[in-house]
């Protein structure tokens, strides 16, 4: 079954004080392209996270919006650049040897030198981490496939009704296709007529021209591979792989024996009905573009 590519989801993930939100929108592309917004502490998860959606997602623009709540204090430590202060420390003795600066140097004198000490966060758990994050992410994906899901019914439905529409004006081309032939014979033969000035028509001659106006006007190869085409589109809809390109190129192919029976017509009323189908072939192109 078809499926929509926009769609959005959200899911929640909360345990011993942590929570993490996950929000997933997608939206039309030509490839599967996953764009991750994280907090910087789960920069590392980021490739993990395409995985996982990929595994889900097989075509669109997924936006992942992640966001965590966390009631506990971030763990930090101190750090000593003891190298730095025993450079302070020999550059501050030198200075009161040259100086004649009596007195002593002091730790209180070295703590004035904030760069000596450095507050660094305690390294994440990368895989505690992505435990919780997989939970809210996991939920918000279902959402996401069931909107999408959802869509690409309506999806389906509005192409079935504009095929239904497509093989109505096909029918009417066919009935069309044999009195238009007819008229156009009838029209050679009275403009033969015509040319002659009433001298005899030479009838063989005439019934070759008319034999290469029905081979040249004739629409019945056109008319099915239409047919086949519109088979193989509603076959298509009910597939469970993802069938967005394959319709596309489908759709493309169709246009093209439209165009064709558009240009063979020596009717008004053929001419006129093969645009109409490439009108509701057109509708159907843009719809299409959205399928996965």
């Amino acid at each position: 079954m078809i499926k929509s590519m926009t769609g959005y989801g959200r899911g929640e993930w909360q345990e011993e004080g942590q929570r993490v939100e996950v929000e997933v929108k997608s939206f039309n592309h030509r490839y599967c392209d996953i764009l991750p917004h994280l907090p910087r502490r789960l920069n590392a998860l980021e490739g993990q996270i395409r995985n996982y959606v990929k595994q889900r997602v097989s075509r669109g623009r997924i936006e992942v919006f992640v966001q965590i709540g966390d009631s506990s204090p971030v763990e930090q430590k101190l750090e000593l650049d003891l190298n730095l202060a025993r450079d302070y420390y020999l550059a501050l003795q030198a200075l009161q040897e040259n100086l004649g600066i009596p007195g002593e140097i002091r730790i209180e004198t070295l703590s004035n030198y904030k760069e000596i000490f450095t507050r660094k966060e305690v390294e994440t758990n990368l895989e505690k981490e992505w435990a919780a994050l997989q939970g809210a992410l996991e939920g918000a994906l279902g959402q996401l496939e069931n909107m999408r899901r959802e869509e690409g019914l309506m999806l389906r439905q509005d192409f079935l009704n504009r095929l239904k529409t497509v093989e109505e004006m096909l029918r009417g081309i066919e009935e069309k296709a044999p009195l238009a032939l007819r008229a156009c014979r009838d029209r050679l033969a009275q403009r033969v007529q015509e040319l002659c000035g009433g001298l005899p028509i030479d009838e063989a001659r005439l019934a070759q021209e008319v034999a290469y106006l029905a081979e040249r006007s004739d629409l019945n190869e056109e008319l099915v591979r239409i047919g086949s085409h519109l088979n193989q589109f509603r076959e298509m809809l009910d597939r469970p792989e993802p069938m967005g390109r394959k319709l596309d190129f489908l759709l493309q192919e169709i246009n093209r024996e439209a165009n064709t029976i558009g240009s063979k017509a020596n009717d008004a009323g053929i001419a006129q009905l093969a645009v109409g189908i490439k009108g509701e072939l057109e509708k159907i192109r843009e719809q299409v573009q959205n399928v996965e």
